[in-house]
This record gives C-alpha cells, sequence and structure tokens, in this order.
C-alpha cells in the first residue's frame, strides 16, 4: 500500500497533495496552518566567534559569522554605521531547480540571501558596530550560510541561524594594527585581539528581533511553512520576515520585508485581500518562533 502511495505521488502530486488538503491535513500529518518545529544550536563551530545551527523540520541551515574591520572613508552617509554581509551556498542540493535550471536556482539563492542580508542590515543597530577612536572604522559582521538539508522555507531557517549566529557572536574588544602585513594581507591591516584580560568583548545590538515563516496559496487555501513538495506545486508564495523589540515586552511587530512570488503551478493572482490573510497567518506563526526557542532559548552545542 505504502508503494502504491507513493507511485501516486510521483505521478500524481497534485491530485495526492489535494486529496490530504481536502480533509484539512497535509502529508507530513499537519494541519493547513501549521508550522514545522524550528531548533537552533549555537556555537557548534569552534574555530568561529559566532555560529548557529537552524532546523526547520527537515531543512537545516549552519551559519558562521566572522569580523574584520571596514574602512568608513568618510562617505557621506555611511561614517557613522558599520556592516552586515551575507553569502548563502546550497551546494549540491540546489544543483538544479524543478525544472532543471541551474542558473534559476542561483538566481533564487541570491534572491534568498540578499532578503537576508536586508533584514539584518535592518534590524540591526550598525550605528553599534563603528569603532570610538579608531578613526572612521567600523565592523564589517561577515555571515557565512551552508545549507546542508532542504525541504522548503531556505529564507526561514536561513534567518533562524544568522540571527542566532549574530547572537553568539561577541565583537572583539581591542584592535591591533599590522602595517605592511604578511602574505595575503594589505598593508595597514588591522587584526583583531580577542584576549579576555584585555579591553572586553561586546555583543551585537539589535533594533528588532526578526522571524519568517512563509505561506503558499493553493486555491483557496493557505499552508504555513510549506515543504519543497508543497511550494513546487504552490500558486503562489508569501514570505514575510517580522521584527520584535529586543526587550521582549510584547507589542505589534514591524514588517521588516515581504516577497509575493507567483511562479509555481497553476501561477494564483494574489490580491491585496488574499496577502493580508497570508500575512496573518505569517505573523501568528513568526510570533511563536520568535517567542520559541529558536530565538529565546537557542541550545549551545
Amino acid at each position: 500500500m505504502e508503494k502504491e502511495s507513493q507511485a501516486f505521488e510521483k505521478l500524481y502530486p497534485q491530485e495526492f497533495l489535494q486529496r490530504f488538503l481536502a480533509k484539512g491535513l497535509r502529508p507530513d500529518g499537519r494541519g493547513l496552518t501549521s508550522a514545522r518545529d524550528v531548533t537552533v544550536h549555537v556555537s557548534p563551530i569552534s574555530g568561529s566567534p559566532g555560529s548557529a545551527i537552524a532546523k526547520v523540520g527537515n531543512t537545516t541551515v549552519v551559519t558562521s559569522a566572522e569580523v574584520s574591520l571596514l574602512d568608513l572613508g568618510g562617505d557621506e552617509g555611511d561614517d557613522d554605521e558599520g556592516r552586515v554581509s551575507h553569502a548563502l551556498d546550497v551546494g549540491p542540493l540546489g544543483a538544479t531547480h524543478n525544472d532543471g535550471s541551474v542558473a534559476k536556482t542561483r538566481q533564487q539563492v541570491a534572491s534568498v540571501s540578499g532578503r537576508v542580508q536586508g533584514v539584518l542590515s535592518r534590524c540591526v543597530d550598525l550605528r553599534s558596530l563603528k569603532l570610538e577612536g579608531e578613526g572612521g572604522k567600523a565592523w564589517l559582521v561577515g555571515l557565512k550560510s551552508v545549507c546542508l538539508s532542504l525541504d522548503g522555507g531556505l529564507f526561514d531557517a536561513a534567518l533562524a541561524s544568522c540571527v542566532a549566529a549574530l547572537s553568539s557572536l561577541r565583537l572583539p574588544g581591542e584592535v591591533r594594527e599590522v602595517v605592511g602585513g604578511g602574505e595575503g594581507r594589505e598593508s595597514s591591516e588591522a587584526v583583531v585581539a580577542m584576549e579576555e584580560d584585555r579591553a572586553p568583548s561586546r555583543p551585537v545590538d539589535f533594533l528588532l528581533i526578526p522571524a519568517a515563516t512563509a505561506v503558499s496559496i493553493h486555491g483557496d487555501r493557505l499552508l504555513a511553512d510549506p515543504t519543497a513538495f508543497e511550494e513546487a506545486l504552490a500558486g503562489a508564495e508569501v514570505s514575510a520576515a517580522w521584527g520584535w523589540a529586543p526587550s521582549g515586552g510584547g507589542g505589534d511587530p514591524e514588517l521588516v520585508s515581504l516577497e509575493v512570488r507567483s511562479e509555481g503551478h497553476g501561477r494564483a493572482t494574489v490580491d491585496a485581500d488574499v496577502v493580508h490573510r497570508c500575512l496573518a497567518v505569517s505573523r501568528r506563526r513568526s510570533e511563536a518562533r520568535w517567542k520559541g526557542r529558536c530565538l529565546g532559548g537557542a541550545e549551545r552545542a
């Protein structure tokens, strides 16, 4: 019976999914607007000053953080802020898209990485990254994420992993200047020192703590936190990220990123009413994640 079900799923995926949705269920047993469990472990990489692994269902993303010095150069508008950069690698898991297009997959990965960087640049207090008394220098926090397993929700998992990695990062308390650096170094390159017996390190300051949950559209039904199987069959998808005050005192979150995609099965028309319905589901599920282990109680690896 199981083999017959697997064959039916492969040959008629849309019909297979609709049989579940008609009963208010999904193939993995969740309700339509139920999200998958999220777990986060911080500091899994001993050689990185900040790192984390986030798992959303069967999607796993590991992120490491590194810091380097940025010469602001007195550019107008940037002279009071550091920067956060992000790179994402899906490895062999994202070698091809559902339609076999490598270029399309690379474009989507670049889009996810760009969104993550945009959200973090908005939610991290970039002014706090400037070094006082260092003559126009600031910290550049570089984040590198690698997707270890992919089953939908790549943006959600990558963002959770990055937030946890930044939360575990401690900015160096001292800067040493190396003039005429060694191989691979430019002259006057700054080298950071993390000695605890010197200037104390400090955490990265957040203006908002972000969390995200995507919602896929299947006819008149909305599915929270879709799997890769559900994403491929969706008529459209609304992906939203929300930001909450770090104090945790409650209050309404701020919508910090929104993307509406209509390129899946059937290409649904997404009007304002549908977007508002999706945002309501996304906000509710993202708030549960914000209050849960992924942001408030991450385990240390």
